[in-house]
């Protein structure tokens, strides 16, 4: 078994580009004999409002969810869910195949799979 290493974020620090408190969306990391997926909780964001890149072996998944408030009469408000930036960054073990993850999002979970470089993948050896 390999594990990821999840770069740290302090919780709660704003970001450089706004005034907005920053989130980190929760994220499940399985591995099977052939790949890694990662499944992030990403509720109430646009697919278009995500970003996926891979640098120098690190990871990133970043986006931005923005609170639609309308401006009305509304007596009283309580907000518990989180809004603002996030950016969640993981070390790739060095058997991933960084350039050919797969990504899909489907009712607010982005899934990705990172395949593992055959040479990593478990394979019997015959004796002779």
């Amino acid at each position: 078994m390999t594990y990821f290493t999840v770069v740290p974020r302090r919780r709660n620090e704003t970001t450089a580009h706004n005034n907005k408190r920053s989130f980190n969306p929760h994220v499940d990391i399985i591995e099977n004999k052939d790949l890694f997926a990662l499944e992030f909780d990403l509720p109430g964001i646009n697919k278009d409002d995500v970003k996926i890149s891979v640098n120098e072996g690190v990871l990133t998944v970043s986006g931005d969810r923005k609170r639609e408030v309308a401006e009305d009469d509304e007596y009283f408000r309580h907000f518990e869910r989180a809004e603002g930036s996030f950016s969640r960054s993981f070390r790739l073990p060095e058997h991933v195949n960084g350039d050919d993850i797969k990504a899909a999002y489907t009712n607010g979970v982005l899934s990705l799979e990172l395949p593992k470089r055959e040479e990593a993948k478990p394979h019997t050896i015959e004796i002779k």
